[in-house]
């Protein structure tokens, strides 16, 4: 990663929401958001919510990336989202407004939280890496959420990794694998871009997940 990269990926931010007691758009909902025909049937729902957020922080548009077998609930969880949600805009590697995606996993628990394992069942990552070593303290298995800017074909420009906001993101930072998660990114993967209110593809910053385990 050269030094360009990394002064350009200091600069970048994701919208931060506002008006929550963390700012973690999960945190729009509560345990009385839960529907009672989801809780009667006692399964844990998960939905992988993409949010769209303009440049000015407005909530634009949302949709379950990844749905969780039933319509009816992704689309009550986005309406929360696009309902209660305030945004402070994202930042370019420049420093100027720009469009963002949040790729938020939300869960519908019914009884115990799920486990790390069913998790990553549910919430696949974008990117898994194997390396032969691990740091200290990563353990065997460890997942990364970056933040990453995007052009309008979907290219990285720019990666680094997202500050934690909450106990949904992992809170150990490891800049030896931010480097190597950042560079595999840049090489095999290619973003979704996001899109105007009039559909056309923009520039943007999202959120990526690289899960790293150890070789041994």
């Amino acid at each position: 990663m050269s030094t360009l990269w990394i002064v350009l990926a200091v600069q970048l931010s994701l919208p931060i929401a506002v008006g929550l007691p963390l700012p973690d758009v999960r945190a729009v909902f509560s345990a009385d958001d839960m529907p009672a025909y989801v809780q009667q049937a006692g399964v844990t729902r998960f939905v992988q919510t993409r949010t769209t957020v303009a440049a000015d922080g407005t909530p634009q548009d949302c949709g379950a990336e990844k749905g969780s077998g039933d319509p009816k609930l992704d689309a009550y969880t986005c309406a929360i989202i696009l309902k209660r949600a305030k945004f402070q805009p994202a930042r370019w590697v420049d420093g100027s407004p720009v469009y963002a995606v949040l790729r938020v996993p939300v869960t519908w628990a019914i009884g115990a939280e799920p486990s790390k394992t069913e998790n990553e069942r549910a919430y696949p990552a974008d990117m898994e890496v194997s390396v032969s070593r691990l740091p200290e303290g990563a353990g065997e298995r460890t997942s990364l959420t970056l933040m990453i800017a995007v052009d309008e074909i979907g290219r990285l420009v720019s990666c680094g990794q997202a500050l934690p906001t909450s106990s949904h993101f992992h809170a150990k930072v490891f800049p030896e694998l931010v480097h190597i998660a950042c560079q595999q990114l840049t090489v095999q993967f290619t973003a979704i871009p996001a899109r105007d209110a009039k559909g056309k593809p923009v520039r943007s910053v999202q959120t990526a997940t690289v899960t790293f385990s150890s070789g041994k």
